[in-house]
């Protein structure tokens, strides 16, 4: 279908007047300035095993939820939901849940709930089931976590399959969707070289090194990287992400350099920090009134 003439009128009209729509922030300058998320995008995400890519992905959506109310669908296959469920909720309050009183691990977990779906792991789903789920509920974005663990093909052809199905899912539902993928072998094995400070640790994968190779570059609008020093004595709680592609930067958010990632501070799992900040913290004390929200369970069966 051709479109009419004259299709663009809006939009030119809205850039000359600066009326944009600009991507959204969590409410740090540093990473504001190059992570900007924008609704009905398609971001790639990759990383090493065991660099907490979900956990800081989680984050960073709970951050983007309680700045801006917006709604996530998980789909994890590598981690159980109950326990993803504990992490938001001291991420939410700031403290450990053992460490909360049962009626408060219950009104947070509540105000979870408002935001965070969680889809059951112990089946397997082709890509195709998943998005008509994210397209049901009717969530701002969704989480594919990871790529590899999906029911499908493990061709080149497939992969382009998938790539331009949940390209063609963003532009027509306007539902953001974020896939973590493993780098490849070779990523694995590159190590920083001996003149280098981080000498014998490994380097974070480039955006080809995805298991899938250069596509998972090419067809999003947004790569990131994140890394993770594992077993650094100075650097192992810290989560570099780097920016690796950001198709529209007049709408917000721009690549960051291969030696300047944002750095995130692990602040021993109760929410990342970045250059000593939590865009959480100045929300956790109003999140003690729970006066709205529904609370469904029993408080005194403790799953915990």
């Amino acid at each position: 279908m051709i479109l009419q003439k004259g299709f663009a009128d809006e939009y030119l009209e809205n850039y000359k007047n600066d009326k944009i729509q600009m991507g959204l922030g969590i409410g740090l300058p540093t990473p504001d300035y190059h992570l900007s998320y924008k609704q009905g995008e398609f971001t790639i995400i990759n990383g090493l095993d065991n660099v907490g890519k979900t956990v800081w992905i989680l984050w960073y959506f709970l951050c983007l939820s309680v700045k801006h109310n917006l709604t996530w669908v998980i789909w994890s296959g590598e981690n159980k939901s109950e326990q993803l469920v504990r992490q938001l909720i001291q991420f939410r309050s700031g403290k450990r849940l053992k460490d909360l009183e049962l009626k408060d691990i219950y009104r947070y977990r509540a105000e979870i709930d408002q935001w965070f779906s969680f889809v059951d792991n112990k089946n397997l789903y082709k890509s195709s089931d998943l998005l008509k789920i994210f397209k049901q509920s009717g969530c701002s974005g969704a989480l594919i976590d990871p790529y590899t663990g999906l029911d499908r093909e493990f061709t080149h052809a497939a992969n382009y399959d998938f790539l331009n199905e949940t390209r063609h899912f963003v532009n027509s539902e306007g539902i953001s969707v974020f896939v973590n993928t493993h780098p490849n072998t070779e990523a694995s094995r590159r190590i920083y070289p001996l003149e280098h400070d981080l000498a014998g640790y490994q380097m974070p994968p480039i955006r080809s090194q995805s298991e899938g190779g250069q596509p998972f570059a090419n067809r999003p609008d947004n790569f990131l990287t994140i890394h993770r020093l594992v077993g650094h004595p100075e650097y192992q709680y810290q989560t570099f992400v780097y920016v690796r592609k950001v198709k529209d930067t007049e709408t917000g958010g721009t690549p960051n350099g291969n030696d300047d990632p944002l750095v995130f501070e692990f602040n021993s799992g109760l929410g990342f920090t970045s250059n000593g900040q939590n865009p959480l913290t100045n929300t956790i004390k109003d999140s003690q009134t729970f006066d709205n929200l529904e609370i469904n369970h029993n408080f005194d069966e403790a799953p915990f």
